[in-house]
Order: structure tokens, then sequence, then C-alpha cells
């Protein structure tokens, strides 16, 4: 009795498992048999540079986040991002905007590269990881700025 138990699942569960292993490769395989790239979604980061200088931000406020702000837009119209990250410190003026789909950050390289803002050429390239922009800081203006600290602690 057990034994006809068991074969009567497997009568059951054999054509759903089957029908889920077929639904599965047929949305996600092309014809040939292979795996879609098309389908898979594999994300990227754009490094957007010369957006800005560290002077600018110290002198106002209101503009990394209405930096951060243009930048969503402008690029979120080429498809999802998961962030966009201005580098504050960066000397080099960096954006970092990240993709959900590496295909939409080439994309955005494709608009911004060699496009001008705020008075200078955009330099746009994809990211390789091998940096972390956020990291990086202007050495001579860092020197200068504890200098300036300095003097002022022993003014007082």
């Amino acid at each position: 009795m057990h034994f006809h138990s068991i074969l009567n699942l497997l009568d059951v569960a054999f054509p759903i498992l089957f029908l889920n292993v077929l639904m599965f490769h047929l949305i996600h395989c092309d014809q040939t048999g292979g795996r879609d790239d098309a389908k898979v979604s594999i994300p990227a980061t754009v490094v957007l540079r010369y957006m800005f200088t560290p002077a600018e931000l110290r002198a106002d406020e209101n503009l990394c986040s209405e930096l951060e702000e243009d930048v969503r837009d402008e690029c979120g119209k080429l498809g999802p991002l998961d962030a966009v990250k201005v580098c504050e410190n960066h000397p080099q003026g960096v954006i970092l905007v990240k993709y959900k789909d590496r295909k939409d950050a080439h994309k955005c390289v494709e608009l911004m590269n060699g496009r001008w803002f705020g008075g200078r050429q955009i330099h746009a390239s994809i990211d390789d990881g091998s940096i972390n922009h956020a990291a990086i800081r202007d050495i001579e203006e860092e020197t200068d700025r504890l200098e300036m600290f300095g003097a002022e602690l022993e003014a007082d």
C-alpha cells in the first residue's frame, strides 16, 4: 500500500515539476538552448568626471543634493538606477551612477561622454571597480585646509 502511495504521488508531482522546468526554460533561455543574456540584468556603475569642483561644493551647501537630483533625473531616463553618489572630495568632480543593468550604463556613457555641464566637458566611463572614488581626496586642498584650521586654533 505504501509503495502505491509513492507511485501516485510521483504521478502527480512529476508533471508539475516538468511543467515548472519547461516554463523556466522558455522564460530564461534562448532558442539554441542557452541562457538568454538579454533577460539577465547585470548591474554596472558609470563614473562621471568633471561635474563639479570640491570648492564649488564647499561654497554652496545645496549643490551636492542638487547635483544628485539632476543626475538622477537625467540618467534615470535611460533605465532603472540603484544609486547616485556625489564623491564630494574627489578632485575630478566625480559622480557615480549605478544602473541595475549594464546595457543602460553603456547608454549613459554614450549620452554623457563629451557633453558639457557647468562650463566643463564631462568624461563618462564604466567603473571597473579598481578605485574607491568616494575615498579619493585632493591632497593639496586637504593640506591647505588643515593649515588654515591650525592657524585658527593658534590664533584663539
